[in-house]
């Protein structure tokens, strides 16, 4: 048996010292890694932690979509979301069209029509 491990022991060593010695990399190492399967490693790693970072961000975005249905003022909030959608249309449209009248023009005016209905709506409402 003695005889057999130096054999073996011989050998190992003329293997390990091949490896020690050659300090190049193997023929099918990738830009990834040293050897082709590192890379695709690498790869699927790189795909398993996007996949974990996405679906994480659906989870917050579910929370908080159920937190919003709790709300108590639901029809207020959509109503005012409706209000700013329309206004932002309103301004995306006036941009658009630059031939149409001034847009802060239009609200000044529409702001100084419902004053001239309060004041005439208001004393008769009180009297």
């Amino acid at each position: 048996m003695p005889e057999q491990e130096k054999g073996t022991d011989s050998a190992g060593a003329e293997s390990r010292g091949a490896e020690s010695v050659s300090t190049d990399e193997p023929a099918g190492a990738g830009p990834f890694g040293r050897h082709s399967t590192a890379g695709l490693e690498n790869v699927a790693l790189l795909a398993v932690g996007l996949a974990d970072v996405v679906l994480e961000r659906l989870r917050h975005a579910a929370e908080q979509g159920q937190q919003l249905l709790r709300r108590s003022d639901l029809r207020e909030l959509l109503a005012d979301g409706v209000n700013d959608l329309r206004a932002r249309g309103e301004l995306a449209s006036r941009r658009a069209t630059p031939d149409t009248e001034n847009y802060l023009e239009v609200m000044a005016s529409r702001a100084v029509k419902r004053a001239g209905e309060a004041e005439v709506s208001g004393p008769a409402a009180h009297a």
